[in-house]
């Protein structure tokens, strides 16, 4: 059985809001996962259902393996399109905000939606909302934003509208958000939902293969450069991977192409915190996992202006590559001088 979780009210403060508009503009953050793009398509399928005009806007460009998710969508992409993109925020009646906490995650976007006069709606697992908004659904105990698309849907009385397509969009936004269900997913509802989306006949070793098993030869060749020389072990227990821009330069990087290569160290019995940093041309992004009892949300919010979830978080540093390295063997410091445990790495 699946509880309802979000407030009566809530729910038909949404269902009154939508009533109302005709056209829908569908947002997510920059830099866009399978939860961000998986919420937005299955929230605009269902809304298109309804009868609405919806249509996502994707801050910019989708990586590569998640590409085939947009194919036979009309979705559009600002920094491809940005006269468009602002002229459908400009015109819409409604604004809803999927897999993000705050305007400044949706890059060139933010200024036009914080400048919208049309409502708004929040629906997202991110800590600590930032902006006022006339529906605000945020549950950040929730695996994925899309696992919560579905369950507004169901809650709403929408289930109607949910067809194969919507499905697998929420289906890859869970698998992606939760590595196949490796983290974040640990409360049995979770399975319910995925059991719920087979029903509809989704594709799963084909959405499985591409969005999770798929990368560019230069992806590969580039993780395993990193791997192999630009990865430091710390007391046996912990990974720092760094890449600066001739690295990403060297093997033509694109977006996606580092995409769970944070990941990769926790494979070592004995390494129970991964961190990996990238030399973006405005920051420098830290993207940290991690196992057992040691928990990493409130180091990239405190550190790194960021946050996510116990086992899996980012932020951005505003600074050198080296400098961000600074701070992280300060934490280390930190850490050690609050006498807690090295390795904290459970079964």
């Amino acid at each position: 059985m699946i509880n309802r979780i979000i407030d009566t009210r809530t729910i038909n403060d949404l269902k009154q809001t939508l009533d109302k508009v005709g056209r829908v503009v569908i947002t997510c953050h920059k830099k866009p996962d399978g939860d961000a793009i998986g919420s937005t398509l299955a929230l605009c399928g269902i809304l298109r259902n309804m009868g609405k005009n919806a249509i996502v806007i994707i801050p910019d460009q989708l990586p590569h393996n998640l590409s085939f998710m947009i194919q036979g969508w009309d979705v559009v992409t600002f920094t491809h399109s940005e006269q468009r993109a602002g002229d459908l925020i400009r015109n819409t009646q409604l604004i809803m905000s999927l897999d993000y906490n705050d305007f400044d995650r949706t890059g060139g976007m933010s200024q036009l939606l914080a400048a919208s006069k049309a409502p708004k709606v929040l629906i997202d697992h991110h800590l600590n909302p930032k902006h006022d908004f006339d529906v605000k659904i945020s549950h950040p105990e929730i695996s994925s934003t899309s696992e919560l698309v579905y369950r507004v849907a169901c809650e709403a009385g929408w289930e109607y509208y949910i067809d194969r397509q919507v499905a697998s969009a929420i289906f890859v936004g869970i698998m992606t958000d939760t590595g196949n269900l490796a983290f974040s997913s640990f409360y049995p509802e979770v399975y319910e939902v995925m059991a719920r989306l087979m029903e509809y006949g989704i594709n799963k070793p084909m959405l499985y293969k591409k969005a999770m098993d798929t990368v560019p030869l230069n992806s590969l060749r580039l993780q395993s450069h990193a791997l192999l020389n630009r990865m430091t072990i710390i007391d046996d227990s912990i990974a720092l991977i760094t890449l600066d821009a001739n690295d990403l330069a060297q093997f033509d990087y694109k977006s996606g192409d580092t995409e769970r290569l944070v990941n990769r160290p926790l494979s070592v019995e004995s390494i129970y915190w991964s961190v990996f940093m990238r030399e973006d041309p405005d920051c420098i992004k830290v993207s940290m996992r991690s196992e057992g009892d040691f928990c990493v949300d409130s180091m990239c919010e405190h550190y790194f202006n960021g946050g996510g979830h116990a086992h899996a978080a980012a932020g951005e540093f505003k600074g050198t590559m080296q400098q961000a390295v600074d701070v992280f063997y300060q934490i280390i410091d930190d850490i050690k001088k609050q006498e807690i445990p090295k390795n904290q790495k459970t079964e």
